[in-house]
């Protein structure tokens, strides 16, 4: 797996990590491998069909029950298909566990000429052609999630993410982890959404602050009976959270250590009856399969993450760990095969899944999901369809055109300003080629952060220029030589000792990794929407195929 040297983790905020190098646009040897599985689909009916790689012995089913802490859940699992075929033995147990994370809204799959990849109703219909139904009435498949459910695509963001929750209650979700995009529009938004969804969300790590309280409205486990084994699901939230979440967001919380919570509750869901225990988390894999080592006595069989949106399959401490990349891309698929005789899993298995489709022979969405998200879709386009420019080559979610773009247009919208700064983790996605509507906008800059106006020294802005622990979107100023730093109004360099309004973004300004809170504590709040400026701007540039956006964008990093 190739990895680059990135973390996706916040509002905004961006730390050094690693994810795997995932594009939206395949890669050719990406393209070369669906080119030759449709090769081979369509000279299938000449070929000997082999037998599907299997752990022996499939296991018999029996209907599933569910129950959380403290109170049942509101929807149980449904067992699903057999896996294989070959006789069971002595009564063993076969369980399922399919895996998402890090989905955030990606309702639609991402398009090319040549291939669709990810979406949530291209996801639920590959693995149902593999046999795997979370939804059907004797099977015997969990389907989970590590959190990041709904902040992304306008289809979801705008609607702060009910949309995304109906269409995971029909694709058939048990549970997810609580992730800390999951706090983006706030805690009231957040109950909302639990109280939408038909699974619960876990933490078990979630506390009042200054307690050991749980929050009352995610759950520390659920406990399903699947397949006639009691499966426990132990919930663990980003303990960082508090660091790439506003602050306003996340007042009265405080997000404890992961061991504690799991040396606190595995024993309880133990006493109830658990005879597997998972762990569904929105930790990096990284981070997870070093807390598998150090609670390996607690014989916990799986551990799944999200968060960094790197893949991986992997093991430690004695059990699987594993996570999926993101936008419904990929899933883990897990095989448990559980002697109720010996009371432990005997056989395990589990692989990572690519939703990756050719656009000229692709399989048909999930009909009933497909269904859900065009009315969401077509209300999204209702609001959000207004085209309000045009770009002929589009515009990187990493170019200095599109982070100049914000940057510039608050200055615009904003005169009395001097300098701005904004981070790079808040840009989430391309802006593509042709027409820009303002969904696209609300798509690439889907938090609900505000401007804020500080007044502060020259030396102060320097001072955030070193302290910030990453490269920073600069308006108003450029950053010339080590240390030297611009006006771009007039060149003249920029004084210590001078006194200079600048914007920030309201996340920038409450995170404690950035020292602007701290340089003025009576900001000037502004209520403008840190999107509502470039909407505005690439509007009023009335761009089109004859005269472009880019030719009207600054280029050149600062």
């Amino acid at each position: 797996m190739v990895v680059t040297p990135y973390r996706d983790v916040g509002t905004g905020h961006r730390d050094p990590g690693w994810r795997a190098a995932r594009m939206p646009v395949p890669t050719s040897l990406r393209a070369f491998l669906a080119v030759l599985i449709l090769s081979l689909l369509l000279v299938g009916c000449q070929q000997v069909p082999t037998a599907t790689p299997a752990i022996e012995p499939s296991p018999t089913r029996t209907s599933p029950t569910v129950t959380s802490a403290p109170a049942t859940a509101t929807q149980a699992p449904t067992p699903a298909p057999k896996l294989t075929e070959e006789p069971a033995q002595a009564n063993w147990r076969e369980i399922v566990i399919i895996h998402t994370n890090d989905e955030h809204g990606s309702l639609l799959p991402g398009e090319s000429k040549d291939f669709i990849e990810g979406g949530a109703a291209y996801s639920a219909a590959s693995w149902l052609r593999k046999g795997y139904d979370p939804n059907a009435p004797q099977g015997n498949v969990l389907l989970l999630s590590g959190g990041d459910n709904w902040t992304g695509q306008a289809i979801s963001t705008w609607f702060r993410g009910e949309s995304t929750i109906e269409v995971m209650n029909a694709m058939g979700y048990k549970a997810s982890a609580t992730g800390n995009h999951e706090f983006d529009a706030g805690q009231e938004v957040l109950r909302e959404r639990i109280k939408q969804a038909r699974f619960p969300y876990l933490a078990a790590n979630l506390y009042r602050q200054g307690t050991e309280e749980l929050v009352d409205y995610v759950k520390p486990y659920l406990i399903v009976v699947v397949n006639g084994v009691k499966v426990g699901i132990i919930g663990l939230a980003l303990k960082e959270t508090p660091d790439v979440t506003a602050a306003k967001h996340l007042e009265g919380l405080a997000f404890g250590d992961y061991e504690p919570a799991l040396r606190r509750w595995v024993p309880v869901v133990r006493a109830q009856g658990a005879e597997i225990i998972l762990v569904e988390a929105h930790i990096c894999p990284q981070a997870l399969a070093l807390l598998a080592e150090k609670v390996k006595d607690l014989g916990i069989t799986l551990f799944e993450g999200g968060h960094c949106h790197q893949a991986a399959v992997t093991s430690a401490g004695g059990a699987l760990v594993a996570a999926a990349s993101n936008y419904w891309r990929d899933y883990v698929l897990t095989r448990l095969i559980y002697d109720p005789a010996a009371g432990k899993v005997v056989k395990s298995e589990h692989e990572l899944v690519d939703v990756l489709l050719p656009q000229a022979a692709s399989p048909a969405p999930e009909p009933t999901v497909q269904s859900i998200i065009a009315k969401w879709d077509e209300r999204t386009q209702t609001v959000l369809g207004e085209v309000i420019g045009y770009t002929a080559t589009g515009l990187g979610r990493e170019s200095a055109a599109l982070h100049n773009l914000l940057i510039d247009s608050w200055l615009w919208a904003y005169p009395q300003a001097d300098v701005a700064m904004s981070n790079l983790g808040g840009f989430r996605q391309d802006l593509a080629s042709g027409q820009i509507a303002v969904r696209d906008i609300v798509s690439v800059l889907p938090f609900e952060n505000e401007l804020y106006e500080l007044e502060v020294k020259g030396k102060d802005i320097l001072y955030a220029l070193k302290a910030s622990g990453e490269p920073l979107v600069l308006g108003g100023i450029r950053r010339e030589g080590e240390g030297k730093v611009i006006l771009l109004k007039d060149g003249s360099p920029l004084k210590p000792e001078a006194t200079y309004r600048l914007l920030v973004t309201d996340y920038l300004y409450g995170n404690p990794s950035y020292p602007f809170k701290l340089q003025d504590q009576q900001p000037y709040e502004t209520s403008i929407s840190w999107r509502q400026p470039v909407i505005d701007w690439v509007r009023a540039q009335k761009s089109n195929q004859d005269n472009p956006l880019e030719k009207r964008l600054d280029a050149q990093s600062r």
